[in-house]
């Protein structure tokens, strides 16, 4: 009987908390070096909800501490392309978890050099949260986190 309840517990462990994440596909390496100036553009092509984009955009610009911005003198472009975007409602999320699908958000980011366009890195992150404990807000700040993360310590 307590093998039993151990089991249970582990398997609830791991369906609650070990499904939330995202997925680096380093498609380019970018090697980030101390003179680099970025400027950050933002592309929505899934329609992602104002809410969502005001958290992205809060926690992106927290981050962009940790490098040089300079959008009258770049000469690094980051582009980010969010291709995919959604969110299940919260009280679908409390009431049917896994049952009402998961959060996702998948976007590219392509690193290019200012002028000519040359393409310096690139990755695709997909982040998910099918579990009902983990907030949205948490999935999309940690998504903002990683596109920095890329940039600054090039995850290849």
């Amino acid at each position: 009987m307590i093998y039993q309840k151990r089991i249970a517990v582990s398997l609830a462990l791991v369906l609650l908390c070990g499904c939330v994440g995202t997925n680096v596909n380093v498609l380019e390496g970018y090697s980030y070096a101390t003179d680099d100036k970025f400027t950050f553009e933002i592309v929505d092509r899934a329609n992602v909800t104002s809410k969502g984009m005001s958290i992205f955009e809060a926690q992106l610009n927290e981050r962009k501490k940790e490098i040089v911005i300079d959008d009258s003198n770049p000469n690094r472009r980051v582009t980010i392309v969010f291709t995919n975007y959604y969110m299940r409602p919260g009280a679908a999320r409390a009431l049917v978890g896994v049952m009402a699908g998961a959060d996702n958000i998948t976007s590219t980011t392509t690193i290019t050099a200012v002028p000519g366009g040359e393409t310096l890195g690139e990755v695709q992150l997909v982040s998910k949260n099918p579990t009902a404990t983990s907030s949205a807000r948490s999935l999309i700040e940690q998504h903002a986190n990683k596109i920095v993360d890329y940039i600054v310590s090039c995850l290849d």
